[in-house]
């Protein structure tokens, strides 16, 4: 079991740091310096957005299958991955990585999830 959690704090890891490394070479192709955008993304984004509290009161959610859409559905977060992609592709940054992301959310939509909220990616994680 210790080795199962290694991975998936691992792949946590990843996840997270491919984030923030290709948020910084987005602002980058704007000459943004790394420096300023890791002040945004860590004084702000990391501790605002992905507040640990709020992850740990949705994980119940997880477990219930209940992905209530009332503060933002995969529809709208769909809408916000092809922004991401275009906007990549626009200023020539590597898009595989939110190219990904899109289609891992439209793979949730037509699974039924387009009015649930982006947790409810977990369903499509889940399956093989």
């Amino acid at each position: 079991m210790a080795v199962l959690f290694n991975t998936a704090l691992l792949e946590m890891m990843y996840a997270t740091l491919n984030g923030f490394l290709h948020g910084a070479a987005l602002v980058g192709s704007a000459n943004v310096p790394a420096a300023e955008f890791a002040e945004l993304a860590l004084g702000w984004f990391m501790p605002v957005v992905l507040d640990p509290a709020s992850l740990a009161e949705q994980a119940p959610n997880l477990d219930e299958g209940a992905y209530p859409g009332d503060l933002g559905t995969m529809y709208m977060n769909l809408n916000a991955l092809e922004h991401i992609v275009r906007t990549s592709v626009e200023q020539g940054v590597h898009s595989d990585q939110p190219r990904l992301m899109k289609e891992l959310a439209e793979h949730a939509i037509a699974q039924g999830h387009g009015t649930e909220n982006y947790f409810a990616m977990f369903e499509i994680f889940k399956k093989g």
